[in-house]
C-alpha cells in the first residue's frame, strides 16, 4: 500500500503541473490532429479502402503523439535538477516509475478518447458498433506502450539528444505491441469476432504484462546508472 500511495502522490504532482501548463496534452493533441489531417488528404479513399488503412493511421497518430508525451516524463525533472531529489526520497523507486506510468497512461488515454471521434468524422467510419472491442485493444496497447515508453524516457533523460534517443530505443522494442495492435484493430474494422481477435489479443496482453513487470524490476537499476 505504501508503494501505491507514493506512486499516487507522484502521479498527482505530475497531473497538477500538467493541469496548470497543459504542455504535454496540448502538444500530443495537436500532433494527432495534424497526422489525421495529413493522412486524410493523402489517402482520399472510401469504403473498404478506408477500413484497411484506418488502423495504421490511428496507431501512427497514437504512437508518435505518445512519444511526445512520455519524452516529457523525466525531462523537466532533469532540466530543473529535481530528479535527484526525487530519487533520494525515502520511497521505493518503483513508486516513481509507477507514478510516471499512470500519468503517461492517463494522457495517452485522453488522446485516444479525443482523437477517435475525429477519425470517425474525417474518415466516415462508424465507431459505435466497435466501441467494446476498440476499448480493449487500445487499452492494452496504451498500457504496453506507456510501460516501456516511461522506462526508456528515464534512460534518455540523461542524454543531451533525448528527443532522438527515445524513438531509437523505444520503437524496436515496442514493435510487437504495435503490430498486434494494428492487426487486431484491422480485424475489429472488418467486424471480426472475439475469436478471430483472440490470437492477437493474447500476444498483445502477454507483451503488455511482460513490459510492465520488466520495467518495474529494471527501473531501479536504470536510474542508478
Amino acid at each position: 500500500m505504501a508503494l501505491f500511495k507514493a506512486a499516487y502522490t507522484i502521479f498527482l504532482k505530475d497531473m497538477t503541473v500538467e493541469y496548470r501548463t497543459r504542455e504535454r496534452l496540448t502538444t500530443m493533441l495537436i500532433f494527432s490532429v495534424i497526422v489525421l489531417i495529413v493522412f486524410n488528404f493523402a489517402f482520399n479513399f472510401g469504403g473498404m479502402a478506408v477500413q484497411r488503412i484506418a488502423p495504421g493511421m490511428m496507431w501512427t497518430a497514437f504512437v508518435f503523439s505518445g512519444m511526445l508525451g512520455v519524452n516529457r516524463s523525466f525531462a523537466p525533472e532533469k532540466d530543473r535538477g529535481t530528479l535527484d531529489g526525487l530519487l533520494l526520497a525515502p520511497v521505493d523507486r518503483s513508486a516513481i516509475y509507477l507514478g510516471k506510468l499512470f500519468g503517461n497512461l492517463l494522457l495517452i488515454g485522453l488522446i485516444e478518447v479525443i482523437t477517435l471521434p475525429l477519425f470517425a468524422l474525417f474518415l466516415n467510419l462508424p465507431l459505435l458498433p466497435y466501441v467494446d472491442r476498440l476499448t480493449v485493444v487500445l487499452g492494452l496497447g496504451a498500457i504496453g506502450f506507456a510501460a516501456i515508453g516511461t522506462l526508456f524516457a528515464a534512460v534518455s533523460a540523461n542524454s543531451g539528444m533525448r528527443e532522438v534517443m527515445l524513438p531509437i530505443l523505444l520503437l524496436p522494442v515496442v514493435s510487437p505491441v504495435l503490430i498486434a495492435g494494428v492487426e487486431t484493430t484491422t480485424i475489429v474494422f472488418r467486424d471480426g469476432t472475439w475469436e478471430e481477435m483472440s490470437r492477437w489479443l493474447r500476444l498483445l496482453g502477454a507483451f503488455t504484462v511482460v513490459f510492465v513487470v520488466a520495467s518495474v524490476v529494471l527501473f531501479d537499476h536504470i536510474v542508478e546508472e
